[in-house]
């Protein structure tokens, strides 16, 4: 069953998806047409999940799940992976790569693999947590690197 994002829960579960590269009006409606016609119909063990979904910054999709309707199975999510999986396919993006960091530098994102990060930003640079799980946690999406996960990965200079 599919909701308006805004109408969803805070509460709701969340899988951000990020795109290496910023998606065109086109290729943002396709992804919306097609996660939506999935979420209309997606399932758990015969039972309708309440879902949402919306794409902030040209870059991020966020899918929403309230988990007090009902709570998703592995073969539901596995459903989902898969039309992930093939929108990249189909726009021939990169929506699943966990080896990249998004960082706002100079008003931009900006898409940066792991192993450069270091020589590209500093502990004060804000960069988007792709981890955040909870509608309600969307306040902090856009954080600096010294708050984040990723604070391990930029060398200390003392």
């Amino acid at each position: 069953m599919l909701v308006e994002f805004d109408e969803i829960s805070d509460d709701s579960r969340l899988w951000i998806y990020a795109s290496d590269k910023e998606l065109t009006i086109d290729q943002e409606r396709y992804i919306l047409h097609h996660i939506s016609n999935h979420l209309k119909v997606w399932e758990s063990h015969k039972v309708s999940l309440k879902s949402a979904v919306t794409i902030l910054e040209q870059f991020f999709i966020i899918i929403a799940l309230d988990e007090s309707y009902e709570v998703a199975s592995g073969c539901s999510i596995d459903k989902l992976y898969n039309v992930i999986h093939t929108l990249e396919k189909d726009l021939s993006i990169s929506l699943l790569n966990r080896l990249n960091v998004f960082c706002n530098i100079d008003d931009n994102i900006v898409c940066i693999p792991i192993s450069q990060l270091s020589e590209n930003v500093s502990f004060d640079t804000l960069f988007y947590d792709l981890t955040i799980t909870n509608k309600s946690h969307l306040s902090l999406f856009l954080k600096p690197i010294k708050s984040g996960w990723c604070n391990k990965l930029i060398k200390r200079i003392d």
